[in-house]
């Protein structure tokens, strides 16, 4: 999942440069098994990561995706149910990607 398109300083390499200690501690009160189970699952993970791009608007991205639209919003609720984070959502997307980067930091 690109985490940055401008060449700016990307939040992979922020995380990188926390301590573990310091990853650990942004970890705590989620329970990583039900986002490694998004994390790990590459139809998911294709599907938030098109989302984002098309700056989580629904109808784009079923179009860049070349799938029905309720296909879409069937995995987007998936991703809902198993995390409780609303991909939609500006503020749970932007938790997704940074427990995701995260997750990749371990």
């Amino acid at each position: 999942m690109p985490l940055t398109q401008h060449g700016g300083l990307s939040l992979s390499a922020v995380v990188a440069a926390l301590g573990k200690s310091r990853r650990e501690k942004l970890l705590e009160g989620y329970d990583l098994k039900n986002f490694v189970k998004i994390f790990e699952d590459r139809e998911l993970m294709t599907t938030l990561s098109s989302l984002f791009e098309n700056d989580l608007n629904v109808s784009r991205t079923a179009r860049s995706l070349f799938m029905h639209r309720n296909t879409l919003i069937y995995r987007l609720n998936k991703v809902r149910a198993i995390t409780g984070l609303d991909p939609c959502s500006f503020r749970d997307a932007v938790t997704l990607t940074i427990l995701y980067a995260l997750y990749r930091a371990k």
